[in-house]
């Protein structure tokens, strides 16, 4: 029911899935089961708007099928903005999230690591303070594994369980890796993101930007101090933090001000401004016209 939060998904055996509770439509349509490690492709459906708690019992990889469904967002230790999901998205074993469902249907293949050597390479191979989630995971070889399991459990082929195993556990090593945060406090000052790491941040910022961005809470996402934060990132931009996110801000300003059915009131919000009136300052001081001058300016052209 829309508005009641509630547990998303019903505690099981190790061997099951998690089964939202919230679902109109829940079923499994394969699977594939090594030693702990499930891989599965899942058919669900919401009707209806709904509030919930997600918590994975497990470290969960899912890897979309279909198209994801717009408007639906996973919100991490209560904050209030989220990246939209990826092609395939990680979230770390007792983890919590605040979810948005809405209406929609999904078929996804699902990964879930429930055994202890699977939960051994999670905890000797990530970062101290454990991985984070990641809502939009690029890394090419884990989607190509992904891509290879998915097509075993909907036709498996000799000794499925075996080509499960041993792919799935050679994916924690890359996922590890892939989301392996530097942090050393006596990193140099002339050092840079990586590439991986500066998109994460910019997804982080674009989807954030209706809100107040905090840059060190943006350190906290991606566990390292804010001053190890804004010296890599102007060593990689050749701007300020600071200054990439104003920069930001008027560059959704101006793709929505292109819309002429737009309220500027509305456009001032989406992009994390208190008031028309402080927009227009911004806008005009970053291009030298109006907000609706802009439009005109366009829209002419």
């Amino acid at each position: 029911m829309s508005g009641v939060a509630q547990s998303m998904i019903q505690p099981t055996g190790a061997i099951l899935p998690c089964q939202p509770l919230t679902t109109a439509y829940f079923r499994v349509e394969n699977s594939v089961i090594a030693n702990g490690i499930r891989a599965d492709i899942r058919h669900f459906a919401w009707d209806r708007s709904c509030d919930a708690i997600f918590e994975p019992n497990s470290h969960y990889l899912d890897y979309s099928l279909g198209p994801r469904a717009r408007g639906s967002r996973l919100l991490p230790n209560g904050r209030r903005h989220a990246p939209p999901f990826g092609e395939v998205s990680y979230l770390p074993n007792g983890s919590q999230f605040a979810t948005r469902c809405e209406p929609s249907e999904y078929r996804i293949f699902c990964l879930t690591f429930e055994d202890h050597a699977a939960d051994h390479l999670f905890q000797n191979d990530a970062p101290p303070w454990s991985l984070p989630p990641c809502f939009d995971v690029k890394e090419p070889w884990i989607l190509h594994g992904l891509a290879r399991l998915a097509q075993e459990v909907s036709d498996p082929g000799f000794a499925p369980a075996i080509m499960v195993e041993t792919i799935a556990l050679s994916m924690v090593i890359d996922l590890c890796r892939h989301l392996q945060i530097p942090c050393k406090s006596d990193a140099g000052p002339d050092s840079r993101m990586t590439d991986w790491w500066l998109r994460r941040l910019q997804e982080r910022i674009e989807a954030g930007l209706a809100g107040p961005l905090s840059i060190v809470d943006l350190a906290n996402d991606c566990g390292v101090s804010s001053r190890h934060l804004m010296r890599t990132f102007k060593n990689t931009v050749g701007k300020t933090l600071g200054s990439y996110i104003a920069d930001a801000r008027i560059e959704r300003a101006k793709r929505e001000l292109v819309q002429d059915d737009a309220l500027i009131k509305i456009i001032a919000g989406n992009c994390g401004f208190q008031s028309v009136a402080a927009f227009s300052a911004a806008f005009r001081k970053a291009t030298g016209l109006s907000p609706r001058g802009f439009r005109q300016e366009m829209l002419r052209g």
